[in-house]
């Protein structure tokens, strides 16, 4: 009979206030269900809850950790356990930080700006705008250097809303008065980025104080896709899936081998976005002629429920199918099918992430007659199998 395994303490030391962090412990959790025991110690955040702390010394086996103050860090390096970082600030990387030397595991942003820039430019767009938070993140800021350095390669600029006074960071009644002069001002359509969903609310907000029309003059994209504010917004808002259940296995993986003295393979892993989920803030697209807003609208629509016939779009736009043809190839610089395929194989990668569903049966959703062509064509698009995706992009659906 196996000898039972001795369980583990391991101080989760993050918020768990936005969806990624919860994401991220789920991870967390998955991965100690297969390879513990460990008891999980972290703090839910309540209002009146008693101070947790980072334990004591021979009380704590592992720790994993977000941005925290120096005096945390002093507490935790006090302990001399193996520490992992999930997505670290700047400064807890650097050779003076209490803890050194850690692995850590987290967002590559710059990639997450530069798929809202590529989602719009592939919409259209040609004006655009970036929305940073408050506080100004280094996370914000690397955002924010991905959209604009995207548009740029593409010949676009890009507005700023930056520079929140101290004032306008304690009261947002105080500081929609300045977004809404920002937002007004600029041309229309105009594409608007902000760097999480709560910011993307505000400035859903401020669009209804100033009169502006979502999505037809100003667009609004979010990243998170927390699905409790994304849908409490009218209209609902787009946001891009960053995940986190992901994030959680490896930085348990990583500190699984660190406790057992072996190397964690590779010390910093930074992980691209999964997807854009498109809701009613980005739902219509900024182009010249209706007829190919429709015609995207139409293909969004059913590009979860199965083949998509061209000349079904054809007839849904109101033109020939020669006409949406050219039109799509001027201004998306692809044909209409190979829109359809795109977004299709957008869809089938949700259900890779969020659903456990066989590839059978994601391919019979998505209207691909055998789950062998789908493969193909998945592999031919991503450089990865389909299982491979699946394995490096799993989710599981926030409660």
């Amino acid at each position: 009979m196996d000898k039972p395994r001795k369980t583990k303490n391991i101080a989760v030391l993050f918020s768990l206030a936005l969806k990624g962090q919860r994401m991220t412990f789920r991870g967390i959790l998955d991965y100690a269900s297969k390879h513990g025991p460990w008891f999980c110690k972290f703090m839910e955040g309540r209002i009146g809850e008693q101070e947790f702390g980072v334990g004591s010394k021979g009380e704590i086996d592992g720790v994993i950790m977000s941005m925290t103050t120096r005096r945390t860090a002093e507490k935790v390096a006090a302990l001399g356990v193996p520490v992992v970082f999930v997505e670290p600030f700047p400064e807890m990387l650097m050779k003076n930080w209490p803890v050194r030397g850690a692995p850590w595991v987290g967002r590559d942003s710059f990639a997450i700006g530069a798929t809202a820039a590529r989602y719009y430019l592939e919409r259209g767009y040609k004006s655009f705008a970036f929305t940073d938070v408050p506080n100004g993140r280094f996370w914000s800021a690397e955002r924010r250097r991905g959209f604009a350095e995207t548009l740029a390669a593409s010949g676009f600029g890009c507005e700023v809303y930056d520079k929140i006074t101290a004032k306008e960071r304690r009261s947002w009644p105080l500081e929609r008065a300045r977004m809404v002069k920002f937002l007004t001002a600029l041309s229309r359509p105009t594409a608007v980025f902000a760097p999480m969903d709560g910011r993307a609310r505000l400035v859903l907000d401020a669009c209804q104080a100033a009169g502006l029309r979502v999505p037809e003059e100003i667009a609004v994209l979010g990243v998170d896709n927390d699905t409790l504010l994304c849908e409490s917004t009218v209209p609902a808002l787009s946001s891009i899936h960053t995940g986190g259940f992901r994030r959680g296995q490896i930085a348990a993986e990583m500190l699984d081998a660190l406790m057992q003295g072996r190397a964690p393979g590779k010390r910093a892993v930074s992980l691209p976005p999964i997807s854009v989920i498109t809701r009613g803030s980005t739902g219509y697209d900024a182009m010249s002629a209706p007829i190919f807003a429709h015609a995207i609208s139409y293909i969004r629509e059913k590009a979860g429920r199965g083949g998509i016939p061209v000349p079904e779009v054809a007839r849904a736009a109101g033109c020939s199918r020669s006409y949406l043809d050219k039109g799509f190839r001027a201004k998306l610089g692809m044909s209409v099918r190979e829109a359809v395929l795109k977004m299709r194989l957008e869809c089938v990668k949700e259900l890779l992430a969020m659903t456990s569903r066989s590839m059978t049966e994601i391919a019979m959703e998505c209207g691909f007659a055998r789950d062998s062509h789908l493969a193909f064509l998945f592999k031919k698009a991503t450089g990865k199998s389909m299982l491979q995706w699946r394995r490096e992009n799993r989710e599981t659906p926030d409660e």
